[in-house]
């Protein structure tokens, strides 16, 4: 039985899956400007712990290497540069959707949501140059 998409590299996804998790990790940090700017738009005080919530983090962070990855090898992209473009391009569906839910959500700031979007472009292009350079 053949592999069914042997342009997939296991070992891209993962890493690839772990930048984003560990950019995710410094975005939202209070310890950053962005982080702290978003955890006062959140309404999160300043003393408290990530959760349990956050185990959901590494498996969605794999799910969408893994999307960034197959839409480079059906694109037949090569390198870093496609790579990354790869990534903006999963990178809009999913902007799209942190879009409708902050409409959807009434109580989203403009501020927040730049926060958001802003990490779903950087992350999604940092683990498109991964895929690229790994594939």
């Amino acid at each position: 039985m053949s592999f069914v998409y042997p342009h997939v590299n296991i070992i891209a996804i993962l890493a690839a899956a772990v930048a984003q998790f560990v950019l995710g990790f410094i975005w939202y940090s209070p310890m950053t400007p962005i982080g702290a700017t978003w955890m006062r738009e959140m309404k999160i005080p300043g003393d408290s712990k990530p959760g349990a919530e956050m185990l959901a983090f590494p498996v969605g962070a794999i799910m969408a290497a893994w999307a960034v990855a197959m839409v480079y090898g059906w694109s037949g992209a090569h390198g870093a540069y496609q790579g990354m473009l790869a990534g903006w391009v999963v990178a809009m569906a999913v902007g799209a959707q942190v879009l409708t839910a902050s409409v959807a959500n009434s109580m989203r700031t403009p501020v927040l949501l730049a926060i958001n979007l802003g990490f779903v472009v950087v992350s999604y292009a940092l683990m498109g140059v991964l895929v690229g350079l790994l594939a």
